[in-house]
């Protein structure tokens, strides 16, 4: 399910902050700590420098500066992802390789064309838009500005040739004026007839953008000598956008060695995300995560998918998130989900939900934690997709020392444990 952002109430960051992190550590080893009494911030705007020595971002004439630490636990860049040249993933990015949030290293030593799987294409091929809007990013740098107007034109060109081979791909269910609509014209402005004869690459238009959204808020904290940082101890975002489409697939092609895997919703061009400072996430049945692979082997025209990413124009769009609540793959094993816990201390109630997939001959059971006995949980298996979901509440649990369950599939005549998965709910415990 795509996610929208939605503004924080000054209240609500006020008791964030009150239980957030009261010590941070810079890159170069500067303690801070928080400022008392509380002092709050919060921006959510495009970026307008980054600071790669300082480890600082500048949105809305706010800099924010990105701390190594936060009381001990290493400190990430939400939305953001390590990955190297194997395809393993670290984690986001932070103040130890902050130099992957540049554009001049994302389009060249951090970009992997290796790819996750023979049909799965490159894995990050490079960044086809800038953290940086398009203006600034073509422009000299001033100063300390992180610009590179070559840096910006290898993007732009990494957008076109990525329009063009995904357009070749997918021409039998675009419209005609997809390239013209997408940025191929010629110099009078005039779209291409056939992707065979374009006009010079000099008189293409690039689609012009704002530069990724920085969402950040936290509280002041000062060093030794009193300097005060905004620190972002309740959260810190960056995303070159939150745009979303949801429907069924039209057309679908596995991966090549130019292309990741691509797909077409109503008149949306969609592939996944080639920036390697992006995080890209692919979620199956029963909210799942899973590889490229199985998406690349298991996605079919019908299907329907949600999808949040970044679109380049209006036409092309990079996905960082594919929802397909019916991908399912045999390699994938038996699932089991649990979400939306609501547990209430005072009154002893525990109440969650989830799916179960494939369910047939299976039976679903709950084991507390603590307890050696487990009980049955009944679910329904919808005629339409074959999933099988269960919504459960419990009543007398001392949830001041129960803090997690195991779910269990057993063999529905044999008895059998086939899977067993553990849930943690302790942060959903209320009073």
């Amino acid at each position: 399910m795509f996610r929208l952002a939605r503004p924080i109430a000054a209240s609500t960051l006020l008791f964030a902050a009150c239980a957030s992190a009261q010590t941070a550590v810079l890159h170069n080893g500067t303690t801070l700590t928080q400022k008392v009494p509380i002092e709050i911030w919060g921006s959510e705007a495009p970026l307008w420098d980054i600071d790669v020595p300082g480890r600082t971002l500048t949105a809305v004439g706010g800099l924010v500066h990105i701390p190594a630490t936060l009381n001990g636990t290493i400190f990430g860049v939400e939305g953001t992802q390590v990955i190297d040249a194997n395809g393993a993933t670290f984690g986001a990015i932070t103040a130890a390789d902050f130099d992957r949030l540049s554009d001049v290293n994302a389009v060249g030593r951090d970009l992997v064309s290796t790819p996750a799987c023979p049909e799965c294409g490159p894995l990050r091929s490079g960044p086809v838009r800038s953290l940086f809007s398009t203006s600034e990013a073509r422009s000299n740098p001033v100063g300390q500005l992180d610009r590179s107007p070559v840096t910006q034109r290898v993007i732009e060109d990494n957008y076109f040739r990525m329009l063009i081979a995904l357009y070749n791909r997918h021409r039998a269910v675009l419209p005609t004026d997809f390239l013209g609509r997408s940025g191929i014209r010629n110099a009078q402005g005039q779209y291409p007839t056939s992707p065979f004869q374009l006009p010079p690459r000099a008189q293409w238009r690039y689609p012009h953008s704002s530069g990724g959204t920085l969402k950040a808020s936290g509280t002041i904290y000062v060093d030794a000598a009193g300097n005060e940082y905004r620190i972002p101890d309740t959260g810190c975002v960056i995303e070159l956008a939150e745009n979303v489409t949801i429907g069924k697939v039209r057309s679908v092609q596995k991966g090549d060695l130019v292309t990741p895997v691509s797909f077409v919703v109503n008149d949306a061009l969609v592939t996944l995300n080639c920036d390697p400072r992006m995080e890209t996430r692919i979620i199956g049945v029963a909210g799942r995560e899973v590889e490229p692979a199985i998406l690349a082997e298991s996605l079919t025209a019908g299907t329907e998918v949600n999808v949040v990413g970044y679109l380049v124009g209006e036409h092309l769009m990079f996905a960082v998130e594919v929802d397909v609540p019916t991908l399912y793959h045999p390699s994938m094993g038996i699932i089991v989900s649990a979400d939306r816990f609501s547990a209430r201390a005072d009154r002893g109630q525990l109440r969650w939900r989830g799916q179960l997939y494939p369910p047939e001959g299976k039976t679903l059971w709950v084991q507390l934690s603590g307890s050696k006995v487990a009980q049955p949980v009944p679910f329904v298996i919808d005629p339409a997709d074959g999933i099988g979901t269960y919504d459960i509440r419990l009543d007398d649990v001392d949830l001041e020392t129960v803090t997690s369950l195991d779910m269990i599939v057993r063999d529905a005549v044999t008895g059998e444990e086939l899977a067993r998965e553990h849930f943690d709910f302790s942060e959903f415990i209320q009073p």
